[in-house]
């Protein structure tokens, strides 16, 4: 159990998709505003690693390659508007919202690295799907570090638009990376 605690915290607290977009969020959207997206990530993430635990003898041949693909085309995507994004930070009263509960949940499903995570931890460590669930989502929580290492970085961005586009494309490439990794 200690051995996949230790897999779990690594692979939690690395540079990854989910803690690229965390990161941009609290650079943007602050503290506050972005723990709905890292609660949804914890529940979301555990979620996944339960049903991939108790499915993945189940899941005919090929159906992970297709599930990849997608997944890579997404990953790009989201990557692109990363870096693209508004350099301007977010008014708290404005329209616009950053990741929610239910979105970051359901990202889980594209996430190469998290897909890797669930699928390495599901049949690496012999470990039961609810006790390793259990242990991905409080491990997860180390991913909050990004968050308050995004809106540490805000006092140094918010009036340097060129520092802030040179961050998120840093972010977007940290994710492209995950897929060749």
């Amino acid at each position: 159990m200690l051995n996949f605690a230790l897999f779990a915290f690594v692979t939690s607290i690395t540079p990854g998709p989910n803690n690229s977009l965390l990161m941009a969020s609290g650079v943007r959207f602050g503290i506050k505003r972005t723990l709905p997206h890292l609660f949804g990530i914890n529940l979301g993430f555990g979620f996944m690693f339960l049903l991939v635990g108790s499915i993945l003898p189940l899941l005919p041949e090929g159906s992970m390659e297709v599930l990849e693909w997608v997944a890579m085309a997404l990953l790009f995507y989201i990557a692109f508007k990363i870096a693209t994004a508004s350099t301007e930070f977010a008014d708290p009263s404005a329209d616009e919202k950053p990741w929610g509960f239910f979105r970051a949940a359901a990202f889980q499903w594209i996430n190469p690295k998290a897909l890797m995570m669930a699928f390495a931890g599901a049949t690496s460590y012999g470990l039961d799907t609810v006790t390793g669930a259990v242990i991905f989502t409080l491990t997860n929580t180390v991913c909050a570090s990004w968050i308050f290492a995004g809106a540490w970085m805000r006092r140094f961005l918010i009036d340097n638009p060129l520092r802030t586009r040179i961050l998120y494309i840093i972010l977007s490439l940290i994710m492209v990376a995950t897929i060749f990794l």
